[in-house]
């Protein structure tokens, strides 16, 4: 009996110590993930005219820009879904992290 207990203790030892070492690397992922996801952010280049938006709520809510061409851009937040309408123009550029909506006239900029 005394060795079985001994090797269930051993094994939750080293159980232990396996889920400490993936947290450390999981939080080093997570700091990772962050900065590629705003360098892909700031390498986005689009620009069109609006047709038609929707929350795509198969892919966690993400909003879908279909452009008055045909092209579409996915991956927005579901925040510009609501700042949109049809025929405005819609301007993201390669190097800033900000979006800008043109329409009537008028230039709104939300941050992306």
């Amino acid at each position: 009996m005394k060795s079985r207990n001994l090797g269930l203790n051993i094994l939750g030892i080293i159980g232990f110590c396996l889920f400490i070492i993936s947290y450390f690397f999981y939080k080093e992922y997570q700091k990772k993930e962050v900065k590629t996801v705003q360098k892909n952010i700031l390498n986005e280049n689009f620009a069109g005219i609006i047709d038609s938006s929707f929350s795509d709520m198969k892919n966690h809510g993400w909003t879908t820009i279909i452009f008055k061409n045909k092209k579409s851009i996915k991956g927005l937040t579901e925040s510009i879904n609501y700042n949109i309408k049809k025929n405005d123009s819609i301007v993201k550029r390669k190097g800033e992290d900000s979006i800008y909506i043109y329409r009537n006239g008028e230039v709104k900029a939300y941050k992306y």
